[in-house]
């Protein structure tokens, strides 16, 4: 009898940049804004949530903030 694969998870590359981000309240894309202090900075234009994402020991770490009601 022959033993199956298990299907495995994809591993991510750590050390990339995520290409889109939805936000966790309004559940929308993020956009872009700048890097600030080698922090890429993603920020939801509907509830004002922002993201500050960067690279630390090869791994991508996200920090959440919150940003003014619009």
């Amino acid at each position: 009898m022959q033993e199956k694969k298990k299907n495995e998870l994809p591993i991510i590359e750590s050390t990339e940049m995520p290409e889109s981000l939805d936000c966790t309240t309004c559940l929308l894309p993020m956009q872009y804004q700048k890097k600030v202090e080698e922090k890429f900075v993603w920020q939801c234009f509907r509830c004002g949530k922002k993201y500050f994402v960067f690279t630390e020991d090869g791994k991508t770490i996200i920090e959440e903030t919150w940003g003014p009601p619009r």
